[in-house]
């Protein structure tokens, strides 16, 4: 069985797939298998994973399957993956040569649950930043004392996966909604006992026009509510949710009270959903304006939770108007 199964949702992304898959085979280390899960690509998608499957027999596996979403995608990949450790990429972003090379040496020197790395962020062919974990790299950490992986990257692309926190504990990403990723990543980190980071940037990650984050339908916000509701009843379910209480609380804080509140008013200043947002918070997070982590919030993100605070929704809507204008 091999070390590595990498797992590729596939909708409509024809013109940046074969780069993906081209990183995948260019690996210096080969001890993988690819799994590319064609979602019911209406454009050459599905062409182009037959093609490779058959050139390619030994390391890749083309799957089609209704359109489900990256969701269903994804939980078709894990179904059929055989790796000891499970990747995630999206078929628009690619991966460093020396990858699973370096991820491998990690494995055999520090079985973790979790490995994670850092991302470089790619717009318009031009690299614009890079994406780390906020907690040491390069040490084996005990997920329970480091609640500061909770505060990070909640993308599924930035971490490797040892198999069983998927199958042992039946989590599976949610279909067809948005904020699937903060559902699952949340809940795995709830169920790993061990991680380590590696320091460098291995994910390239490809910010679109097209994505979720950028889409302008303000009322699919809402989904962040319905996500923090399948995390509280899921935590609370399985016992977990007073160990990472105010984990999760930050957690809402930076997703849905700064960043979701800040998603909508760019689009719309008195749409109903910030009124929402904070009733919310205020609800289930009652003591929120008191959490133990909000000295983590860097000085701009210390501004807007004062100003939202306040309802000074105009001035959050200009700054960061002014922050997007300037780059």
């Amino acid at each position: 069985m091999p070390t590595f199964s990498l797992i590729v949702p596939i909708y409509k992304i024809e013109a940046y797939l074969p780069k993906c898959i081209d990183s995948v085979l260019a690996q210096t280390c080969q001890d993988y298998e690819l799994l590319l899960v064609d979602d019911g690509s209406p454009d050459g998608c599905g062409a182009i994973c037959d093609d490779y499957a058959q050139r390619y027999p030994d390391k890749i596996r083309a799957v089609h399957q209704p359109n489900g979403g990256a969701g269903a995608a994804r939980n078709h990949g894990v179904a059929l993956s055989t790796g000891d450790y499970l990747l995630f990429i999206d078929g628009d972003d690619y991966l460093s040569a020396n990858f699973l090379a370096d991820l491998k040496e990690t494995i055999r020197a520090t079985p973790a649950d979790l490995i994670l790395y850092g991302a470089e962020v790619e717009k318009d062919g031009k690299k614009v930043g890079e994406l780390h974990e906020l907690v040491a790299p390069g040490r084996l950490l005990e997920v329970k004392d480091e609640p500061g992986l909770f505060f990070g990257v909640m993308a599924p692309w930035n971490r490797a996966y040892r198999r069983e926190l998927f199958t042992e504990y039946d989590i599976s990403f949610a279909t067809k909604v948005w904020y699937e990723d903060i559902r699952v990543v949340t809940k795995i980190l709830a169920v790993a006992e061990t991680a380590i980071r590696l320091p460098g940037c291995y994910y390239h990650y490809l910010q679109r026009e097209g994505s979720a984050m950028n889409n302008k339908n303000s009322e699919r916000n809402v989904e962040i509510l319905y996500a923090y509701d399948d995390i509280l009843g899921w935590y609370r379910e399985h016992g977990y949710y007073e160990t990472y209480r105010d984990a999760i609380e930050f957690q809402a804080i930076q997703h849905l009270w700064l960043a979701a509140t800040v998603r909508v008013l760019l689009i719309d200043r008195k749409h109903h959903l910030i009124a929402d947002f904070r009733a919310y918070m205020e609800k289930n997070f009652p003591r929120f304006r008191e959490n133990p982590y909000l000295d983590k919030l860097d000085g701009n993100k210390k501004l807007a939770f004062r100003l939202i605070d306040k309802k000074r929704y105009r001035t959050v809507r200009l700054l960061f108007r002014l922050k997007n204008k300037l780059g």
